[in-house]
């Protein structure tokens, strides 16, 4: 049932064993290269985690639940697969780039004392993204909630996931505006215990308008993400680089470049059920979809 759920609500490459291949490799780099080698990871981790928290800028005044299921799948951009390492040691130039962890090929950098070798990546174009949620709405606000209970996934790392969005509508208080607007806040948080804790904080303005059955909606959202993240290198005796020739435990944090983003999307609701499908595009450009079940 655990697995079952994990592979439900986690992105492929944190399960067991994905995550275990970034670890690997973070393995062999220096704290500075470490950063720029896991920066579109954290990326991709705030990108989804700050989507698909509306399909609609028309939040009910009665009370009213809802269970969802929202899946996406990130596309990363060429220019995120690689970056320019730099070495504190002398005698060393960068003068060519290797993978990130979504590129293909590292690289050797050849110099007074032997080479430094950077990691491969994992080879991805993109990434499918999947989680349950769950919503309330009363007086033109609505809550929703994002939450995994710790789930084992090495022997010494546990998993777990809480979000929480609020949202408010702003057409509410405009007589015969002909659009729904809203306002959200969301605040989302993923932590492998002993490895790496992610924060995302996320604000938008949003607009719909309801056709029939269909309804159509726009939005604007600024976002952060920032990662914390722990590892081990993986001493190597014959790295040209002194800090890679013995075991250490590394800390490190990260800044996501996901901050703007502009949505378009619609939804369409049959009864209690309500299907949505969007296109996001920033940083790291995202097409979402959702099942929901509204009451």
């Amino acid at each position: 049932m655990k697995k079952t759920l994990l592979l439900l609500t986690l992105f492929i490459f944190i399960a067991k064993p994905g995550f275990s291949q970034i670890e690997d490799r973070l393995a062999q780099l220096a704290q500075n290269n470490a950063e720029n080698y896991i920066r579109p990871f954290a990326t991709s981790l705030g990108t989804a985690m700050n989507s698909n928290g509306y399909y609609s800028a028309d939040i009910s005044t009665m009370i009213s639940f809802s269970v969802s299921f929202r899946g996406m799948y990130i596309l990363i951009p060429e220019s995120q697969k690689t970056f320019t390492p730099t070495f504190d040691v002398a005698g060393y130039q960068s003068n060519k780039e290797s993978a990130t962890i979504y590129g293909d090929k590292g690289a050797a950098y050849a110099g007074p004392n032997g080479y430094i070798v950077m990691p491969p990546g994992i080879n991805r174009s993109g990434i499918p993204v999947g989680y349950p949620q769950i919503g309330a709405s009363f007086m033109g606000t609505e809550v929703i909630l994002r939450y995994l209970p710790k789930v084992k996934i090495a022997d010494n790392n546990d998993l777990s996931i809480f979000g929480l969005g609020v949202a408010h509508s702003i057409s509410q208080y405009i007589p015969l505006f002909p659009l729904d607007l809203a306002v959200q806040l969301l605040y989302n948080n993923i932590e492998i215990t002993g490895v790496m804790k992610l924060n995302n904080i996320a604000f938008n303005a949003h607009a719909s308008k309801t056709i029939g059955l269909l309804t159509p909606y726009i939005g604007l959202q600024y976002e952060n993400t920032s990662l914390d993240l722990n590892y081990t290198i993986k001493g190597e005796p014959q790295s040209g680089d002194p800090n890679l020739r013995t075991d250490q435990n590394i800390s490190a944090s990260v800044t996501g470049d996901n901050h703007f983003r502009a949505t378009v999307g619609a939804s369409l609701k049959l009864a209690v059920i309500v299907l949505n499908a969007d296109f996001s595009l920033g940083s790291q450009p995202v097409a979402a979809g959702g099942l929901t079940f509204a009451f």
